[in-house]
């Protein structure tokens, strides 16, 4: 017999990239891509250890990126699962097994490579002699199923051509029923088999296209996506022909045995043997004749290759089909019927699109008189009370109400789950006034990519109703949370769809809101990996990084320091060069509380989603890469935004009344950035003091401990392992809320008094006090092992080191009015203001302005005079108060005020025009110098040249 490796090695295809799968109830799925056969056995060890079920993907990958269809690349096999036990196709192991047996008997397959016990049911493989591609394996697998459903092989449907596909590992045990775990053993094993040998018995024909492989047809994924709910059955077939409502061809070979031509009989039992009661129905049409043999009967029926169609039938016997009414291409599918689930739920795994993760769905029971197909979709049993009423198709794929929500702003609500074969699994919410209103609910679910036409739309309102009504019947409606982070009575912290209070996780229903973020705050890999990752930055030098990091805790906290006065903080971090990890450290916040990646915005993202993620997040740290690109004036509107706690006031849609807005926030921002925000600030304001008392900004160095391809590696575990730290911190901090608090308010005047923060540096303050507490209490826990103390002493210079810049950087009001002067320096009129007594004329200009006249200097009267209209429009440009910028030289009486002057009197552009102007008095302007006026040279005449 095989041995586990043996057996894999057969198996799967060589030489490539290959996926083991973890599955245990209550615990979240383990999926790990792997490059070996040996490393499939030692993780199957693991997952057994650990009372997992092991699984393992028939299909080799291109890449990890994930287990999906897109993603497989060969196939070494064909196989089935065959369903066994109470309430199974099969009562027990032995009758599956006999049903394989017969199947390969009257089918003439060869014998399987490989047959499996998976502990309650039964796997069976052919392997091939070389690996398929998937495209060619799939058209190949779907003929397996389709000889399946024709032979009346009751083979899981979902399983046989599913390309991503997953079954057991031999020699692990299936722990379905926990007290009582099941071997999952090798029962027998064979050859390999030729994929000629498998094409010439597997059915092709309804899909059969002149000219070319039956396999190489494309099926359409409607089609595709039904072939397994339907069935046919003769028994049918034969009592509408026989009372002329079927097919006059079956009629005629029933009724004719004795006669019937051979080629005519082949084609009915081509049609027979290919229902579901074909083993009967085939004898049924051929025991009357005077040479019957049921041995020849079931030899014949099953070399042939598929139900003849109607053109066929009638190349053989034109005359029965003249006034024939049905719309159909063979005379099976007049036996047509809907073949229901045997199981009233249906577990199925996708990969959850945003996050690429693995995840386990169960299907409910629809409500009657609604029914989900054998392998999906939404089917309306007939009414009996109406006899030409049949079993009706309403929508090819699985499309279901998931829960009732209540959602404050929007009422009753539905969440809604729909499964679509290359999109995966779509979440949606509906509010149930919407399920009401035929035009709202058809624009809603065809927003999400359900489609329905005509009736079916009724249908589909009526199933939806149906729904409701169940749930209504069975419990209460849940309360949706339009924000993560903390309620409004402290009692509980929302991540995700986890309500976490100090003893308990509980489920927590998302809103429409909240849903799209739902996926990204799951948990994944393994907690420890995620710790060894995290401590890197305890190594001397990272004590920015590790500052930053803690961020990440502090988030929740920012609401109670100083009793919870300030509403967001931003701290930026720039790196000119590449290669420093920034972008990293970004991952490793987003890492304590889900999907690194997913979790993180851009630069790219507008103002209002931004606005919607502060609201939604309300607590959680949020971060946001790479803001290079942002223009200044927007990184201005990102400050404000961040610190204002609050979205944008809106009307109601339905009255003219303010609509309620619950969009507010206090948390702290982590970015990053090639240039200063600082810098940007100050390229479009004198005084941006305000922003750049709300923001901190460290500079990251090369992280000397580790090369860029040990980083990556060491790193990129972020992306398998996370979300494991939040939980284990909020109940700490809400089991001890009140000394948490005074813990903050503690590390917040410890912070004030090293710092030495003054009151207007509140926003620093705030933003230190959370990051170190978050910090500490994160290693009290043991989350990290970064030390608390050379990251405090790094804050604190950090808080200093900014100050300086600051102040070494702006204008202050004293420093406009010169720094006015010297951008507009050639814009200077210089002339005395007094007449010449000897010729009582005007004299003329001792340096004349280049380009726009702006001020007027005389030095004779020294007095200053710059025009109002152009000094005004520049405060407005740099965010300069005009008042406060004239206030210092009304202190020192240099500021006279304004009046009308004619500037360019005296020149030869001399005009009797006044212009308002501000007077000086030049003597009083102490960094005024007369002479740099009068000395400097005349500006140069603009070379075209």
């Amino acid at each position: 017999m095989l041995t586990r490796t043996d057996f894999l090695s057969l198996v799967l295809p060589p030489t490539e990239t290959y996926c083991v799968v973890g599955l245990k109830k209550d615990a979240k799925p383990k999926q790990i891509f792997v490059t070996s056969v040996e490393e499939i056995n030692n993780y199957a060890d693991a997952l057994l250890h650990r009372g997992f079920d092991a699984y393992f993907a028939l299909a080799s990958f291109v890449n990890d990126s994930g287990r999906t269809n897109n993603n497989a690349s060969h196939l070494n096999s064909f196989f089935l699962d065959l369903d066994c036990g109470l309430g199974k196709p099969y009562a027990d192991q032995a009758e599956g097994v006999s049903a394989l047996k017969e199947f390969i008997k009257k089918t003439g397959l060869p014998k399987p490579t490989a047959v499996v016990n998976s502990g309650r049911g039964v796997h069976v493989y052919w392997v091939v002699e070389q690996p398929i591609h998937k495209d060619e394996w799939r058209g190949l697998a779907e003929g397996l199923k389709a000889l399946c459903t024709a032979q009346g092989l009751h083979a899981d449907q979902a399983v046989t051509a599913d390309t991503a596909r997953i079954l057991r590992i031999p020699d692990t045990l299936n722990f379905k029923d926990i007290s009582d775990p099941q071997p999952v053993k090798i029962l027998m094993s064979g050859s390999r088999v030729g994929i000629e040998a498998l094409k010439d018995k597997f059915i092709f024909n309804d899909f059969h296209i002149p000219g070319k492989a039956p396999f190489q047809r494309s099926i359409d994924p409607t089609t595709l996506a039904l072939l397994g709910n339907y069935q046919s059955r003769f028994k049918t077939i034969l009592i509408k022909s026989l009372q002329d409502e079927g097919c006059a061809q079956i009629k005629y070979i029933y009724e004719n045995q004795e006669e019937v031509e051979e080629p005519l009989w082949r084609a009915g039992l081509a049609v027979a043997h290919y229902c579901v009661d074909g083993a009967k129905g085939i004898h049924i049409l051929s025991n009357k004749h005077p040479d019957y043999n049921a041995n020849t009967t079931t030899r014949k029926a099953a070399q042939t290759k598929g139900p003849y169609t109607c053109e066929t039938f009638k190349k053989l016997s034109p005359a029965a089909c003249v006034g024939c009414t049905q719309r159909v291409s063979s005379p099976i599918q007049i036996g047509r019927e809907i073949i229901e689930p045997t199981e009233d739920e249906k577990v199925i795994e996708s990969v959850e699109p945003v996050t690429k993760e693995l995840r386990t769905y169960t299907i409910p029971k629809y409500p009657f008189p609604f029914f989900r197909g054998n392998v999906g979709g939404i089917f309306k049993k007939a009414d009996p009370d109406i006899e030409t009423d049949k079993d009706e198709l309403i929508f090819p794929y699985d499309f279901y109400v998931v829960k009732r929500l209540y959602d404050p702003e929007d009422g009753e609500c539905i969440l809604m789950r729909l499964h679509l074969p290359k999109d995966g699994v779509r979440d949606f919410i509906m509010p149930l006034h919407d399920v009401l209103s035929k035009d709202k609910f058809i624009s809603t679910i065809s927003k999400h990519g359900v489609t329905a036409l005509g009736k079916k739309q009724e249908r589909l309102m009526m199933y939806t109703t149906r729904w409701v009504e169940e749930l209504q019947a069975v419990g209460k409606a849940e309360i949706a949370r339009k924000q993560f982070g903390w309620l409004s009575d402290d009692s509980a912290f929302i991540v995700g769809e986890k309500e976490i209070r100090p003893d308990t996780v509980e489920y927590s229903p998302p809103s429409a809101a909240t849903l799209p973020l739902v996926p990204a705050f799951g948990t994944k890999g393994d907690y420890h990996e995620w710790r060894d990752t995290i401590n890197h930055y305890r190594h001397p030098g990272m004590e920015l990084r590790a500052f930053a990091f803690f961020q990440g805790f502090g988030g929740p906290l920012l609401k109670f320091v100083g009793g919870g006065m300030l509403n967001g903080f931003l701290l930026n971090l720039i790196s000119r060069e590449g290669g420093t990890g920034k972008s990293t450290l970004l991952q490793a916040i987003n890492s304590i509380y889900g999907n690194p990646d997913a979790l993180m915005m851009s630069y790219k993202d507008t103002h209002n989603f931004r606005l919607q993620r502060f609201g939604i997040l309300q607590n959680i740290t949020e971060t946001i890469d790479e803001l290079t690109n942002m223009k200044p004036e927007m990184m201005s509107d990102l400050v404000y935004d961040i610190t204002s706690g609050k979205g944008k006031g809106r009307m109601s849609s339905k009255a003219n009344v303010e609509r309620v807005n619950t969009t507010s926030w206090k948390l702290p921002v982590v970015s990053t950035s090639n240039k200063s925000i600082r810098d940007a600030l100050l390229s479009i304001k004198s005084f941006p003091e305000p922003e750049l008392l709300r923001i901190l900004e460290g500079t990251l160095s090369i992280d000397t401990t580790m090369d860029a391809v040990q980083s990556k590696r060491h790193f990129g575990r972020l992306g398998s392992n996370y979300g494991h730290a939040i939980v284990p911190f909020m109940q700490h901090v809400m089991s001890n809320l009140p000394a948490t608090i005074d813990f903050i308010n503690q590390v917040n005047e410890k912070i004030d008094r090293a710092a030495g923060i003054t009151s207007n540096e509140r926003f620093w303050s705030a933003g230190l006090a959370m990051d170190l507490a978050g910090g500490m209490i994160a290693k009290q826990l043991g989350l990290h092992d970064i030390p608390i103390q050379p990251v405090f002493d790094h804050a604190v210079e950090l808080v200093q080191n900014t100050r300086k810049s600051n102040k070494e950087s702006m204008f202050d009001s004293e420093d406009f009015l010169g720094a006015f002067l010297q951008r507009h320096f050639h814009e200077i009129l210089v002339i005395n203001g007094e007449v010449d007594k000897r010729t009582s004329l005007e004299t003329g200009p001792i340096r004349e302005p280049r380009g726009p006249l702006t001020a007027r200097y005389e030095p004779d009267t020294k007095l200053l005079f710059i025009a109002v209209r152009t000094y005004r429009e520049e405060c407005n440009k740099y965010q300069m108060s005009f008042d406060g910028s004239l206030e210092p030289y009304l202190k020192a009486k240099a500021y006279q005020g304004t009046k009308k002057k004619r500037m360019f009197a005296g020149t030869v552009a001399s005009t009797s025009q006044n212009v308002y102007a501000m007077v000086f008095d030049a003597t009083k302007l102490g960094f005024f110098d007369e002479g740099i006026l009068l000395n400097a040279p005349p500006a140069e005449p603009f070379d075209m040249d």
